[in-house]
């Protein structure tokens, strides 16, 4: 029975398996049918778009600059000593101090003649292309009596112009104006001679011109080589500063109390003729007559001559053993004087002015008060060696160190002559550079030479 239930089951199953069979439908087809549908497709674009934009710009407007025009020469580019070229440590004290002034050099001859020249065809054509310069005592009364040169005495600090000695001011004043600050460097001439020659013969230092011609006979006897007596007579200023040292040692001096011209009085003949028998007689060489000083100190350092007259600026170096063959051999003194003259020393004082054309008037006082100040006044010092106007340069523990002579030099600067007082300085030692070499060259008699320059120096002070 339960086997008969079974078997039913199973074929209803089979029945109905069969059926739905029947009834499926058949195998389906794959039918493709394109259908067209828009499609929306989002495309980047780049596109740069002008923007607005506030933008502060800093503009730097540049400080104004003045250039200065500073007249000098090419030893301001040298250092004789253990400090800086003058002109370095001048420009250096300027950008310190005034930082929108620049210092230009314009490079002057060291013939003072030209130099001189070149100045006065500045001024005379109203020329501002000079702001400072560098100027010497023999050419204030010229220069400040044309109104080249601007005063100074309400400009300055009166601190400062304490500070200086009066006769040294005094030099570069005109009518009672102070035109020029200095000296920054200053030469005086004296006598050097070689102690170590005069103290082996007994002799002592020359007091006399007759002295020195002594002298040199007596130590020329066993040294024929020897040259006696050095100094330069080259046809410039130089000569004319020379001969102003005999002039005065003679007893002569520059012109009359009735302002006539004394350069020819038996006194001035007198130390021109014994000038010249110098060269004559061979105590000082023919050679001198193209000296500069420079060439005539050479061979005294060298030993080659017993006496030189220079300035007292080769006391820099004389003990140098590098530059002089005689060291510690040396002396110093005023130069001599005959009977009824006086030891004289003409002095180079240079100082610094400022040109009454200057378009900088302002900026060029500042300057000059920064040169004339005991910093720049100390370097011209260990630079070039003395004589400077400001006093504290001469209690400086530096200076005293590297110029240990300096005793010697203020010794000399007692002898100080003042230069030919004359607003025609210029043309009066232009006419006596001529004489003088002239009468020094055996060309014309000394006393001829002076008397043709005394007439001329009449007619020129007196003017049209």
């Amino acid at each position: 029975m339960k086997a008969r239930s079974i078997f039913r089951m199973i074929l209803a199953g089979l029945l109905i398996l069969a059926v739905l069979t029947a009834c499926a439908p058949a195998t389906p087809q794959v039918v493709e049918k394109v259908v067209e549908k828009p499609v929306v497709q989002t495309v980047v674009v780049t596109k740069e778009v002008p923007v607005e934009k506030k933008v502060v710009e800093t503009v730097v407007v540049p400080e104004k600059r003045t250039q200065l025009s500073f007249a000098g020469h090419q030893y301001f580019n040298m250092s004789f000593g253990p400090a800086p070229a003058p002109l370095e440590y001048m420009r250096q004290v300027v950008a310190e101090k005034y930082p929108n002034i620049d210092i230009q050099l314009i490079m002057q001859p060291l013939d003072a003649n030209k130099w001189h020249d070149n100045l006065t065809t500045y001024w005379m054509a109203k020329d501002p292309t000079v702001d400072l310069l560098y100027v010497v005592g023999y050419w204030i009364t010229e220069f400040a009596e044309a109104g080249w040169l601007m005063p100074l005495d309400d400009k300055v600090d009166p601190a400062l112009l304490a500070k200086y000695d009066p006769a040294y001011l005094d030099i570069f004043r005109h009518n009672g104006k102070l035109v020029a600050l200095g000296p920054a460097w200053g030469g005086i001439g004296g006598l050097y001679y070689r102690k170590d020659l005069l103290e082996k013969y007994g002799l002592k230092p020359p007091e006399t011109y007759d002295d020195i011609i002594a002298a040199c006979d007596t130590i020329r006897k066993d040294n024929p080589d020897l040259g006696c007596w050095d100094w330069p007579a080259m046809r410039n200023v130089v000569l004319v500063n020379r001969w102003s040292e005999f002039l005065h040692g003679f007893g002569g001096t520059y012109f009359n109390k009735d302002g006539t011209c004394a350069m020819n009085s038996p006194e001035a003949v007198n130390a021109l003729e014994f000038m010249t028998m110098l060269f004559k007689k061979g105590y000082t060489p023919q050679e001198a007559l193209s000296w500069k000083e420079e060439d005539a100190n050479v061979r005294f350092v060298s030993g080659q001559t017993i006496f030189f007259t220079g300035r007292q600026d080769l006391l820099f170096w004389i003990d140098d053993p590098a530059k002089s063959k005689i060291v510690g051999k040396w002396g110093f003194i005023p130069n001599p004087a005959q009977p009824g003259g006086r030891h004289a020393g003409f002095p180079e004082f240079w100082a610094f002015a400022v040109s009454a054309y200057s378009d900088n008037p302002e900026e060029a006082l500042k300057v000059l008060e920064l040169w004339g100040s005991l910093p720049t006044m100390k370097n011209f010092n260990l630079a070039w060696g003395p004589i400077q106007g400001h006093s504290d340069v001469y209690t400086d523990p530096d200076v005293l160190k590297a110029n240990p002579n300096l005793p010697l030099i203020e010794e000399i600067a007692k002898t100080a002559i003042p230069p030919l007082p004359s607003a025609n300085y210029g043309e009066i030692t232009d006419l006596l550079q001529a004489q003088i070499h002239s009468a020094l060259s055996g060309q014309i008699s000394p006393k001829q030479a002076l008397d043709d320059a005394c007439a001329a120096i009449d007619v020129i002070e007196k003017g049209p």
